[in-house]
């Protein structure tokens, strides 16, 4: 009976050590990450937009809400780019601004509203929506015409700014 009772001790003790790791994972997700990331964080960003990843280039500022059991969350990063090298593939799904097409204004308008909230280093949303920037719609979620979840890439030719805004509501 004695490695019994051990047997039982030890299954306990890995079962609250578990339960430890679980709870610091989860508070650990619960938190937003301000200013967190890196070089390498940044890195899907440039391959979702095409953008030579062989280059100088530094996440200035960044901000990763937690993610909700549904998805909701909000991620922006401001990307320093020593030059904007886009591929012949991605060339297409770049455009100058201002949009056109209303609904995509709109889930614009919603991510540079949600991350101007969060970070200082977004543009108003007049500027993101100005002829004077480059637009890259990533994905765009509609619910009864309403945008809910988007992932939106703009670049700055001026500033050499790169923004990356993903949200879903």
């Amino acid at each position: 009976m004695k490695w019994f009772r051990r047997g039982l001790e030890i299954i306990g003790a890995v079962a609250l050590l578990g339960l430890a790791v679980l709870g610091v994972l989860v508070i650990r997700d619960r938190s937003a990450r301000v200013n967190t990331a890196g070089q390498q964080d940044g890195l899907f960003i440039l391959n979702w937009g095409g953008i030579t990843t062989n280059q100088d280039y530094k996440v200035i500022k960044s901000y990763r809400s937690p993610t909700s059991f549904t998805g909701d969350h909000l991620d922006s990063y401001c990307i320093q780019l020593s030059r904007f090298d886009v591929s012949d593939t991605a060339r297409s799904e770049w455009h100058d601004g201002p949009e056109r097409n209303p609904l995509l204004a709109e889930a614009l308008e919603l991510g540079i509203n949600d991350a101007s909230q969060r970070t200082d280093c977004f543009p108003s949303v007049q500027q993101a929506n100005s002829g004077g920037m480059k637009i890259m719609f990533w994905s765009v979620v509609m619910h009864s015409r309403q945008p809910t979840a988007a992932d939106i890439l703009l670049y700055d030719p001026m500033s050499r700014r790169l923004y990356y805004v993903s949200y879903k509501t």
